[in-house]
């Protein structure tokens, strides 16, 4: 796809204290029990086998879009689509399968961080790209939410050729691996038409 943008290097810094917060500890780590902190840093330790982040971001004009208000005032978009994979899904739902639901809680809780991070680090560039423009980067928004209704993943994917990080979506306009996200930046003139214009 026309100046799409592939972003696949990533680096990740694990915090257990996050992981603890996804998996519904909230007392923090000076509660937790030592074997729960083992087991985490065990499975902190295999990650690499498991995980494919990626990321793939076209940045388009005003005039390319489907014309949704979502995109009003804009100059330009950056529509979005990262992954973290399926074989941590996988193997999450392997260990909830045989009956492991901490083993799978932890790992469902590193593939959230995992997402999260991975957004992140596009999301970057994708800033990084449009102050160099001359433009001011919204924050970014994913369809389902804010008044950008689900079904607008169809145009999103239209857009952006999330086949070749291995992203698709099914008939409810879900993603396949379930740890991606899917996003949209519009880039503006004017400061002020972000929530970054101090007043």
């Amino acid at each position: 796809m026309t100046n799409q943008v592939l972003v696949r290097d990533f680096i990740f810094h694990w915090d257990v204290g996050k992981i603890l917060v996804r998996i519904g500890h909230k007392s923090g780590l000076n509660s937790a029990a030592p074997s729960l902190l083992r087991l985490i840093k065990e499975i902190e330790a295999g990650l690499d086998s498991f995980l494919g982040p990626q990321g793939a971001y076209v940045v388009i004009g005003r005039d390319e879009t489907n014309g949704h208000p979502i995109f009003d005032h804009a100059i330009l978009v950056a529509l979005g689509v990262i992954t973290v994979g399926s074989g941590l899904e996988e193997e999450s739902a392997r260990a909830f399968r045989a009956g492991d639901m901490l083993n799978g809680l932890i790992l469902d809780a590193f593939g959230s961080e995992a997402t999260f991070q991975v957004f992140k680090t596009v999301e970057r560039r994708i800033v990084e790209e449009a102050l160099a423009r001359g433009l001011w980067p919204s924050r970014k928004f994913s369809p389902g939410y804010k008044g950008w209704p689900l079904e607008e993943q169809g145009f999103l994917f239209s857009k952006v050729d999330a086949a070749v990080i291995g992203v698709r979506l099914n008939e409810s306009f879900m993603m396949i691996p379930r740890k991606s996200n899917s996003f949209r930046i519009n880039f503006y003139a004017d400061r002020c038409l972000t929530t970054r214009c101090l007043r």
